[in-house]
């Protein structure tokens, strides 16, 4: 009879422990790598490129607006939501800067105001049509806007009110400005929806 040899199977036993062990610990390390490894933050990338297009205002390059392009593809809807939002919260900003500023000018500083204002306008367009991935070219820029699902607009106190509609009605009258200027010189003003 031949003599068994009981140390085989332990000896299988533990290298296949040991090989289980080492799998399972490359997947655990595998995973803390995954989870701590430093993400790249598109939503900042985009931030900063939108103030730096609507800081210098005018065209941008094709390789800034493909920047953009391209970091607004990798992005997700909730990111590109928040980077339209933040868009359009910096263009508020911006606008109220040149409403202010034009309206405080003596009369002779006033069309180099409206120039740098419609050339951030321009500059504002070219941003929204890289941002929306559906925009078509030749079509106007979608302006992102306050969705409106199921959440009532805030009441607003008679002072809040009456605030809002003086900012409104300066914003049309500093419109109406913008457009005065730019018909009789031929300046074509980019257009929303």
């Amino acid at each position: 009879m031949p003599a068994a040899r009981p140390s085989q199977p332990a000896a299988a036993q533990g290298r296949a422990f040991a090989i289980v062990a080492a799998a399972l610990a490359v997947i655990i390390a595998a995973a803390a790598a995954w989870l701590l490894w430093p993400r790249e933050d598109k939503l900042g990338d985009v931030l900063d490129m939108q103030k730096q297009l609507l800081a210098a205002g005018g065209t941008p390059s094709r390789s800034e607006i493909m920047r953009v392009i391209q970091t607004v593809d990798r992005m997700d809807r909730r990111e590109v939501w928040a980077a339209y939002r933040a868009a359009a919260a910096e263009w508020k900003r911006i606008k109220q800067e040149a409403m202010d500023a034009y309206f405080a000018a003596p009369q002779a500083e006033r069309p180099a105001l409206l120039d740098r204002y419609i050339a951030q306008l321009g500059a504002y367009h070219d941003l929204l049509m890289a941002m929306n991935p559906r925009q078509r070219p030749g079509e106007d820029a979608y302006l992102p806007r306050r969705r409106r699902r199921g959440e009532p607009e805030p009441e607003k106190t008679p002072a809040e009110a009456e605030a809002e509609r003086i900012r409104r009605e300066l914003s049309e009258r500093f419109d109406g400005v913008v457009e005065a200027y730019a018909e009789p010189r031929g300046i074509e003003l980019p257009s929303f929806r």
